[in-house]
C-alpha cells in the first residue's frame, strides 16, 4: 500500500476524531489489546513506535515503563502535535517510516498498533533490521487478512452498518481508504513466514474477536 501522500492527508484530516474513532469502532478493546501487547512484549530502554498517531501506546508504555527512551515516528504532523501533549518528554519524528533518521542498532523495541498493513513490508522490514538491536523486539497489533467469508461480513459491517458513524467521523473518501487498508493485510500465517525468513523469531502470537484481530511479538535473532 504505502502511498505516503494519501495516507498523510488522511490521517492529517482525522487526527482530532482519531481516537474517538478507535474507541468507537473497537467498543472500547483497543486500550486492553495494546495493554495485552505491552504486557508480552520484553520492553528495554529504547522504545520506537511507528505510525504513532496520538501516541497512545507510547503513553500505555510510559506508564509501566516511565525510564524508558521513548520516540513516536508519524507521517502526520497533526497526529505528533496530539502526542506532544499527551507525552511532552518523549521524541517525535515527522518522518516516513519506510526512512526512518535513525542510526543502526539503536533501538530496542518498535512497535505497530494498526499500521502495519499500511506498509509496504519487505523495505520496511529490511530498514528495521538494520536499526532493531540483536534479540530486538518487533510487536504488532493488526487486522490480518482474513478469509473469504469473513472479509465479507467485515465489509459488510463497515460499508452499512458501521458506515453512519465512520460518516460522521470522516469524509467518505477517508472512510474508504480504512476500509481498502484491510485488503493489504497479510494473513497471520503470512505474517509469522514473512518475520520467521527474515532473522525473526516468533515469541508470542494470539489472536482476538475470532481471529479479527491478530497480537504478535517477534524477537531478532540474525
Amino acid at each position: 500500500m504505502a502511498n505516503t501522500k494519501i495516507a498523510s492527508k488522511v490521517f492529517s484530516s482525522v487526527s482530532k476524531v482519531y481516537d474517538k474513532f478507535l474507541e468507537k469502532f473497537t467498543l472500547g478493546y483497543i486500550h486492553k489489546w495494546q495493554s495485552k501487547l505491552i504486557e508480552n512484549t520484553t520492553v528495554k530502554e529504547t522504545v520506537l513506535d511507528i505510525g504513532t498517531g496520538t501516541g497512545e501506546i507510547l503513553k500505555k508504555i510510559n506508564e509501566s515503563y516511565p525510564n524508558i527512551y521513548l520516540i513516536g515516528v508519524d507521517i502526520s504532523f497533526s497526529m505528533l502535535k496530539l502526542a506532544k501533549k499527551k507525552l511532552p518528554k518523549a521524541n517525535f519524528i515527522l518522518a516516513d517510516a519506510h526512512n526512518l533518521p535513525l542510526k543502526n542498532q539503536t533501538i530496542t523495541n518498535i512497535f505497530f498498533s494498526l499500521t502495519f498493513r499500511h506498509l509496504n513490508y519487505k523495505d520496511i522490514l529490511r530498514s528495521l533490521k538494520k536499526i532493531l538491536k540483536k534479540e530486538g523486539e518487533i510487536s504488532i497489533l493488526e487486522i490480518p487478512k482474513p478469509s473469504k467469508f469473513i472479509y465479507f461480513l467485515i465489509i459488510i459491517f463497515m460499508k452499512f452498518i458501521f458506515k453512519p458513524i465512520g460518516i460522521l467521523i470522516f469524509t467518505k473518501e477517508e472512510y474508504e481508504y480504512f476500509i481498502h487498508s484491510i485488503e493489504n493485510s497479510l494473513t497471520v500465517k503470512e505474517l509469522v513466514n514473512l518475520f520467521e525468513k527474515n532473522g525473526f523469531k516468533t515469541v508470542y502470537i494470539e489472536k482476538k474477536l475470532f481471529g479479527l484481530l491478530v497480537l504478535a511479538v517477534f524477537r531478532k535473532e540474525s
